[in-house]
């Protein structure tokens, strides 16, 4: 008969075994427990503080790319048109910055892309230089232009008052350069048979007209030979004495075709000179009493005029 005490002996020794596994298993749930506890507090920072760290970078990259690029555009704004005369490094610069961004995006070796956007700050820099260069030519050119048309309309009005003067000039010496009669006097003249003249008023009496003047002396006209006609209107006929009505015995001024009396052609050598022009009256016909009007002219002006009266 067995005793109490090897049955208890038994008993414990029957229930060991569930007794190793409660602690086996406690210690593992203890294990689970420590590398959660240390994975969640512990390792998850880690993890956390480094994709932090990774998101910075890049938001970091991303803004001085940003910032690179709203300056290059600023910088064409400002410049307008003259940019595009750079169009091939602005192509240049747009295509490094698509590439910077595709890296910036696959989260690539971040001194990679650092050197990326240094060789990028270069090459924008080259272009502000570039583009400085470019606007200090064409202003230096457009004040080049300012000056060259300042100096073309300079020249232009001097050339305008130059000819302006040559026009006064010419226009006083044309107004010059026209012949001058002095002392011009006219009347009637008997002829004496030993071919004398004497002076008349008589109309009965008178046998010749004779008109005298001075051709002044002018150095500003062409030395030459000059016509001149003399014109004597009959009183109160409104006709003039000539010996026909062909175009033999006409001039023309101011595009009037115009009988004459006589007509004398003079040397003229710039100096001044005596001009005689004489009428005689036909044998068949006599001098009419009345007032005479003797009007003297050259080819290309009038003279100057004179009267007498016969009784």
């Amino acid at each position: 008969m067995q005793s109490s005490t090897d049955f208890n002996n038994e008993k414990n020794e029957t229930q060991n075994p569930l007794k190793k596994w409660v602690i086996i298993l406690g210690i593992l749930a203890g294990l689970f427990f420590l590398s959660t506890l240390y994975f969640g507090f512990f390792a998850k920072p880690v993890v956390n503080k480094e994709y932090i760290k990774v998101a910075d970078e890049k938001e970091s990259l991303q803004a001085e790319l940003d910032n690179l690029l709203a300056e290059h555009e600023s910088i064409k704004a400002k410049y307008g048109d003259l940019s595009n005369q750079l169009s091939a490094k602005d192509s240049v610069i747009m295509a490094n910055a698509a590439e910077i961004e595709k890296l910036i995006n696959s989260q690539a070796d971040y001194n990679k892309i650092k050197k990326q956007l240094a060789r990028l700050q270069n090459i924008s820099q080259e272009y502000v230089q570039e583009m400085d260069k470019l606007y200090q030519e064409n202003a230096a050119l457009k004040e080049e232009n300012t000056q060259v048309k300042a100096d073309l309309e300079v020249e232009r009005q001097n050339t305008a008052t130059m000819q302006k003067s040559n026009e006064d000039l010419n226009a006083r010496i044309n107004s010059a350069a026209v012949y001058k009669a002095y002392n011009i006097r006219s009347g009637g003249y008997n002829v004496k048979n030993n071919g004398t003249e004497e002076a008349t008023d008589k109309a009965s009496r008178t046998e010749r007209i004779k008109t005298s003047l001075i051709l002044g002396e002018n150095p500003l006209i062409e030395p030459g030979q000059v016509n001149i006609y003399c014109r004597i209107a009959i009183p109160g006929s409104g006709k003039v004495l000539t010996m026909g009505s062909g175009d033999n015995y006409s001039f023309v001024h101011d595009g009037q075709r115009l009988q004459y009396s006589s007509k004398q052609t003079v040397d003229y050598n710039n100096t001044s000179k005596n001009v005689t022009l004489s009428w005689d009256i036909p044998s068949d016909d006599k001098a009419i009493k009345g007032k005479y009007i003797v009007q003297l002219f050259t080819d290309n002006q009038f003279l100057g005029e004179s009267s007498f009266t016969l009784k």
